[in-house]
């Protein structure tokens, strides 16, 4: 997905209660217990990071405009999104299921997804509108979950990615990438796992990504 020529006009705002935004908004919640390094990218610009205290939330206002092309959000397992100088390099997204966002789409519709491609490592939601889908990965074991030939990775952080070896080689379906489609049914497994997996929902609609929901 191409990103778009246009300059995009991001306003990042802290959620408080009572504040207002404007425009079409993407909200990043943490309902973890735990702090959690949340990462954001369109296309290949600069990765933001927040550090989402448990109970916390991130505004993303898009602004009238309503554009955020080939957009991800995640959780950085080692606490830092960016490759120290640079910033449109990540650091662990390959460790990370992510929450993905074509805005818009085509015939005047957002495309969002959840993937576990590349690996997983802490349950996530989209809530979307009334009228559209909304969402949900979640595994309670990772460790448990974890078998072979996908891949268990524990970080010094402590955080712990399965990463999905059929996945991230771009094969699909296998068993391993079925392991993820058995827990997650909603989410991608592997590159071409269109059909249960895409989602629509009209353009200038507001979506909320959750980290445990």
């Amino acid at each position: 997905m191409a990103t778009s020529s246009l300059a995009l006009r991001f306003f990042f705002l802290s959620v408080i209660f009572g504040e207002i935004v404007h425009g079409c908004v993407i909200t990043i919640s943490n309902n973890c217990n735990y702090m959690v390094t949340a990462c954001s990218q369109t296309g290949q610009q600069n990765i933001d990071q927040w550090d989402l205290s448990a109970g916390t939330s991130q505004a993303i206002d898009l602004g009238t405009a309503c554009s955020w092309p080939s957009a991800v959000v995640y959780a950085s397992v080692t606490g830092q999104c960016a490759v120290t100088g640079t910033p449109y390099a990540a650091t662990d997204r390959n460790l990370a299921n992510l929450a993905e966002f074509t805005i818009p789409g085509s015939g005047n519709q957002d495309f969002y997804d959840l993937s576990n491609v590349n690996a997983y490592t802490i349950p996530m939601s989209i809530n979307a509108p009334t009228g559209c889908s909304s969402i949900t990965c979640s595994i309670g074991d990772i460790s448990s979950f974890c078998q072979p030939n996908n891949v268990l990775q524990t970080q010094p952080t402590g955080a712990l990615s399965c990463v999905n070896t059929d996945g991230t080689a771009g094969l699909g379906p296998t068993a391993g990438t079925r392991q993820f489609k058995a827990a997650c049914p909603q989410a991608y497994s592997y590159n071409f796992d269109d059909a249960t997996s895409t989602f629509t929902c009209p353009t200038g609609s507001d979506y909320e990504v959750v980290f445990c929901p």
